[in-house]
């Protein structure tokens, strides 16, 4: 004789209750039912058996314990094996088969107040520890825990293995969602839904997920774009990337740095960002480290950007930006992220990100760079795609090429775009920095017959580093080992 089969309804949002519950009963299932269900229960004559009735244990703490009890949770652990049915019965436990379920609301309650001892009280335990359990269980208990599949439920009853899964799977998505959410507001981050008109092109739907402590609007008619956020990921990383008294200006287009500087002055620091590549620059997004002041402003509008960004901004530097109506304008929080996502094929990918503050050691000459500059560079170096090679005077990029296959082809066409754009004999040092090792000496033959001044930064690790020692001893380069690489693919 089959036994009978019992279910756990512990619901906060009662949304079609009255459907699933009139179909377990019609299956001739017994509901157990927990405090604001059970009263909801009997106002629709349903009929249940009250959980504190059956465990012998009222609830406590003004309901903050109500199911944390073995005779539940052996309920829904227990499998079919002899050995634990056995065992439940030893122990008058019953085997639960069906948990409908859902959690406080905690991310409304975030939402609609500021009441942290309100908040507190929406983060669920007993949902929670109920829903893993079943999940644990998935086989014998089914944990349904969104109101939308009852119908699917009650549609393909009995559920098959794959739908047992799947109800498990949507089950612990949930609670690790709204584990998120609580360590989120923990550390004072809130994320929202930002609109986008389209994704990185016009026929891909998009939205963001935004941090509304990250950034401000305080001016300008259009809402921020798909592209104008990831070219913010990069100036945000970048200007905010240094601790450094002195004035960061970086200028980003289609994620890459064209221009960058660090200057005692913010408006020096933005002119010599700008002269790294005026071309590049229009259109793009500009970022500073620093209050953002009007004699700075003043020169940011005889040219056309998407974005400034900066910490904040002076008053009359505000009232000059505001004449351009489309030119977005950012007050933008350093937040210090430590993890980077990105999607692929199978799922994601998630990582540490790429903060480590990486130091120098001479391998051949003496380092003339300063500790914030060499930050500030290797900080534009890991924004610029793998192969990625910089060129760098004394305090601003001055040309960049990355994303190439070859080392070799990044360093050259490096050159060449620092060639169309500057004056070779009036820069008397060049600073160059490059991602990764030289596998081979013909790169580094490459920059010997430039014939200028050049400081190579350069991580080492390649099977040819002897090769490349006796090298750069030999021809006397200057050159000095960064201790970390830094791929950006």
């Amino acid at each position: 004789m089959p036994r009978k089969k019992n279910a756990i309804i512990s619901v906060f949002d009662k949304t079609n209750l009255s459907n699933i519950a009139n179909f377990l009963i019609k299956k001739n299932f017994t509901i157990y039912s927990t405090g604001g269900s059970s009263l909801y229960l009997k106002k629709l004559k349903i009929p249940h058996v009250e959980i504190s009735n059956y465990t012998k244990q009222k609830e406590i703490l003004g309901g903050r314990v109500k199911t944390l009890h073995p005779k539940i949770f052996g309920g829904l652990l227990g499998t079919n094996s002899n050995s634990h049915q056995k065992e439940l019965e030893k122990e008058k436990i019953i085997n639960f088969d069906v948990l409908i379920i859902n959690l406080y609301p905690f991310e409304d309650t975030v939402r609609n107040t500021k009441n942290s001892d309100k908040i507190i009280e929406m983060i669920d335990i007993g949902g929670h520890s109920l829903i893993r359990a079943a999940v644990k269980n998935y086989k014998k208990t089914v944990p349904i825990v969104d109101p939308t599949d009852y119908q699917n439920f009650i549609k393909n009853f009995p559920p098959s293995e794959i739908s047992k899964k799947n109800y498990a799977i949507k089950a612990i998505q949930q609670i690790t969602e709204y584990d998120v959410s609580i360590s989120n507001w923990f550390q004072g981050i809130q994320t929202e839904e930002y609109s986008l008109r389209y994704g990185e092109n016009p026929q891909q739907k998009a939205i963001a997920l935004i941090n509304n402590k990250s950034f401000t609007q305080v001016s300008g008619q259009k809402k921020l774009s798909y592209n104008n956020l990831l070219d913010l990921d990069a100036a945000i990383n970048i200007a905010y990337g240094s601790k450094t008294n002195d004035h960061i200006c970086t200028i980003i287009k289609h994620n890459i740095p064209c221009g960058g500087a660090i200057k005692k002055n913010q408006k020096e620091s933005y002119k010599k960002a700008l002269m790294g590549d005026p071309l590049s620059a229009f259109g793009g997004i500009v970022a500073f480290n620093k209050k953002l002041t009007a004699s700075t402003a003043r020169l940011l509008v005889n040219n056309f950007y998407e974005v400034i960004a900066a910490p904040d901004f002076e008053k009359e530097a505000l009232n000059i930006l505001k004449t351009k109506i489309n030119l977005r304008v950012l007050k933008v929080k350093n937040l210090n992220s430590k993890v980077e996502q990105r999607s692929i094929f199978a799922g994601a990918l998630i990582q540490d990100k790429n903060n480590k503050v990486s130091s120098v050691r001479e391998i051949n000459g003496v380092n003339k760079l300063k500790k914030n500059r060499v930050d500030f560079f290797i900080n534009i170096l890991k924004c610029i795609k793998s192969n990625s090679i910089a060129l760098f005077d004394q305090d601003s990029l001055i040309s960049q090429s990355g994303g190439q296959t070859s080392r070799v082809d990044a360093l050259h066409n490096c050159f060449h775009k620092f060639g169309l754009r500057h004056a070779k004999k009036k820069i008397k040092k060049l600073f160059l920095f490059s991602d990764a090792f030289f596998p081979f000496t013909d790169s580094l033959e490459f920059i010997k017959k430039q014939k200028l001044k050049i400081d190579i930064y350069a991580p080492m690790g390649s099977q040819n580093d002897s090769k490349i020692h006796d090298f750069v001893k030999k021809n006397n380069l200057n050159y000095f080992k960064i201790s970390d690489r830094h791929f950006k693919h």
